[in-house]
Order: structure tokens, then C-alpha cells, then sequence
């Protein structure tokens, strides 16, 4: 009988230490952000508006169960440490980020962080040069954004008394759908026909004001 509770009392000594370093594994690569800042707001949703919870201080470990990607914020749905079973937001820069991320890897795999940010387009010259509409790249943009995307065109004709103006409207979709539009004035070597260029009219009211 004693023999049967000693290999009992192994037995659950055994199951504990397992249960313990379960545990420390599962923390130890769980997705976790380290606040950076002096004191960061925790708030109910993931808007600057909505309710203060409280503060999170520098160097505290918060567990991250959602993200949302914005183009201004990164939102963190992270765990309480008051009350395990709550949860609250909070928000990051992502320019001058006020959160350090770890294990986020998984997260991605799982699909737990929404991408709300639309891509970035930029470009130097104010004019794009180019010899016909065939021979338009993309070459010349600088696109922002952490996931893929693909970019396409139109162009269109500003019809004016003395004179007349293409542009070329830019848009990239990235792979979450969000879609960002700009428009550069495009000046060819040989312009092309109206039938394959668009009138800015269409899509503009304040047409022929840049010059006459």
C-alpha cells in the first residue's frame, strides 16, 4: 500500500513539473509586446475615443491576442494583468513604435492581425516622362506597405481651351484589399489616342485651373 501512493505521489509530482514547464514554454513563446514608453493608455476598443482602462508602465509584458495595422497606429488586444479573462487595447506608432514585439510569427500563420492600412505611394519628379502608353513602368514610385501588392494605372486627358494635360492615376491593392490612389501628370514622346485614355472631367470638377 505505502509502495502504491509513493509511485502515486511521483506520479503527481511528475504531472506538476510537466504542467510548470508547459507553461514557461507556452509564455515564453507566446506573441507579447514590452512597453518602450514611460506609460502607455489601455483602452476598451481599439480607437483613441474609447474608454481609458488604465496604463500600461514601462517594461511590462503584456500577452497579444489580436493586432490591427492602421496607417497612422498599430492596436494590440492584449490580457488584463488585473483580471486574466478581460482584455484591453493598446496602440503603438508605427512610425516611432511605443511597444517591442515578440513572437509574432504564429500570429501571422493564424491570421490574428487585420491589416487596415493602405499602402504609401510617393514619387519625386512632378511630371513622368515616358515615350508612349505601352511603355509605362512603375519604376520611378516608392510604395509603402507590409504586405504584398500589386499596382495599376489609368489615364486621362485634361481638356482645356489653350491647352491640354495628361495624368496617370496610380493604385495599389495589397493582398488585404486595401487600395491607395495617386496621380501624377505624365507627358509622352507620342500621346495617344482618345480612345484609350479616360476624360479627367469624369472624375474631377476643378479641371483647367493649373494653367490657361
Amino acid at each position: 500500500m505505502k509502495k502504491f501512493f509513493k509511485i502515486l505521489l511521483v506520479i503527481i509530482i511528475l504531472f506538476g513539473v510537466y504542467k510548470g514547464v508547459r507553461k514557461y514554454i507556452e509564455y515564453k513563446t507566446a506573441w507579447k509586446i514590452v512597453i518602450t514608453e514611460e506609460s502607455v493608455n489601455i483602452r476598451e476598443e481599439a480607437t483613441v475615443y474609447s474608454n481609458k482602462l488604465g496604463e500600461a508602465r514601462k517594461n511590462e509584458v503584456y500577452i497579444v491576442k489580436e493586432k490591427i495595422m492602421e496607417n497612422k497606429y498599430d492596436w494590440y488586444k492584449i490580457v488584463l494583468k488585473d483580471d486574466k479573462t478581460k482584455a484591453g487595447w493598446i496602440s503603438s506608432e508605427r512610425k516611432y513604435p511605443y511597444v517591442k514585439e515578440f513572437n509574432a510569427q504564429k500570429a501571422k500563420q493564424k491570421k490574428l492581425i487585420s491589416d487596415n492600412a493602405k499602402p504609401i505611394i510617393k514619387y519625386d519628379d512632378d511630371i513622368y516622362h515616358t515615350k508612349d502608353i505601352n511603355t509605362i513602368t512603375y519604376d520611378h514610385l516608392r510604395i509603402t506597405d507590409d504586405s504584398k501588392y500589386t499596382i495599376t494605372s489609368e489615364i486621362y486627358k485634361e481638356n482645356c481651351d489653350s491647352y491640354h494635360q495628361y495624368w496617370i492615376v496610380y493604385t495599389v491593392t495589397d493582398k488585404f484589399d486595401n487600395k491607395a490612389t495617386k496621380t501624377q501628370a505624365i507627358q509622352f514622346e507620342e500621346e495617344p489616342s482618345d480612345e484609350d485614355v479616360k476624360n479627367l472631367a469624369d472624375i474631377r470638377s476643378n479641371i483647367c485651373s493649373g494653367r490657361q
